[in-house]
């Protein structure tokens, strides 16, 4: 089984699981602690969820997470990345009001505290990738975006 847990970005022939009912939701669920059944899930992909879950929720989502996944199942991760918003802030790009209104949530995230986050887990380091370009055949990464992926040893 995939599963994705976004109500808006739809990856095909994918479970849609969200907190709140929608019109793209297959499943309403309790995003920090999943119900599936241990093992279950062979990927899941997670869009903007851990930015807006604060440090020791973040961890405890992981861990539950990590839970569902089966053995060599892959979980991606979708994050803000606050260094490249930082640059487009300095540099004038953004303003304070598109900050706080789009990118302002409880945690924030660089590649290397998103990879800390893994590691904890944990994920064996050579199995966590980070993406710089769109994943093939699944989403679009946009600039400002941190993608990450592991597999369960």
């Amino acid at each position: 089984m995939k599963i994705q847990l976004s109500p808006t970005r739809i990856v095909p022939g994918v479970i849609t699981v969200w907190s709140e009912p929608g019109p793209e939701v297959d499943m309403v669920m309790n995003l920090h602690d999943l119900t599936f059944r241990e093992g279950s899930i062979d990927e899941m992909y997670v869009f903007h969820v851990l930015d807006h879950l604060f440090p020791h929720e973040a961890l405890s989502a992981m861990q539950n997470w990590n839970k569902c996944l089966k053995v060599h199942g892959r979980i991606f991760n979708v994050v803000d990345d606050f260094e490249f918003l930082c640059r487009l802030f300095i540099g004038g790009e953004i303003d304070i009001v598109r900050f706080n209104s789009e990118f302002s949530h409880p945690t924030q995230y660089t590649r290397d505290s998103l990879a800390e986050l893994y590691y904890a887990i944990p994920f064996p380091k050579d199995e966590v990738v980070q993406w710089n370009v769109d994943i093939p055949d699944l989403f679009p990464k946009k600039d400002h975006e941190i993608v990450m992926s592991a597999v369960k040893a």
